[in-house]
């Protein structure tokens, strides 16, 4: 039997990807009718789906954990945090995602070195510009705390489930 704070453990990682996906979905429909789709062009759907194939794939997660498909759900919820720890942006291509929130350690590499925290909440870009002379790093520190929670909820799970046979 899996214990009452395992349980509270794993309540915490499906809620925090329901919301996540649920506020990640809502924020790319708000940008995709407000902003002009014209400029991106031949890429453009691709740029589209990538964001809700994210968000959708967190809300995955969160519903196998709710279905008590733990292991699974862990994995897939693993993946999507692995898929958060690097932002960046270099030689025009940028890359961020986010599932809930991100509490970044910046790098900004561009004319000095800057360093700085920043905060963003559910979202997933990945554009191609022009502006190749700028270089950011980001490092999620939430999404590295989380990922070090997830592989102990894991190992408890797994510790709890092969204990009962």
């Amino acid at each position: 039997m899996i214990e009452k704070t395992l349980l509270k453990k794993l309540d915490f990682i499906e809620i925090y990807q329901f919301f996540g996906g649920i506020i990640g979905i809502v924020l790319m429909i708000y940008l995709l009718f407000t902003k002009d789709a014209v400029r991106y062009q031949d890429y453009f759907y691709i740029l589209l789906i990538l964001p809700f194939l994210f968000f959708f794939f967190c809300l995955y997660s969160a519903w196998l954990l709710s279905k008590k498909k733990y292991l699974r759900g862990l994995k897939l919820v693993l993946i999507s945090v692995i898929l958060q720890l690097v932002a960046f942006e270099f030689y025009g291509i940028f890359y961020t995602a986010v599932n809930g929130i991100a509490i970044n350690f910046t790098l900004d590499l561009t004319n000095d070195l800057l360093v700085g925290f920043d905060f963003q909440p559910s979202q997933f870009f990945t554009t191609l510009n022009s502006r190749s002379e700028i270089f950011h790093f980001k490092i999620n520190l939430f999404a590295f705390v989380m990922l070090l929670f997830i592989f102990k909820t894991i190992k408890e799970v797994k510790s709890s489930l092969y204990s009962i046979v």
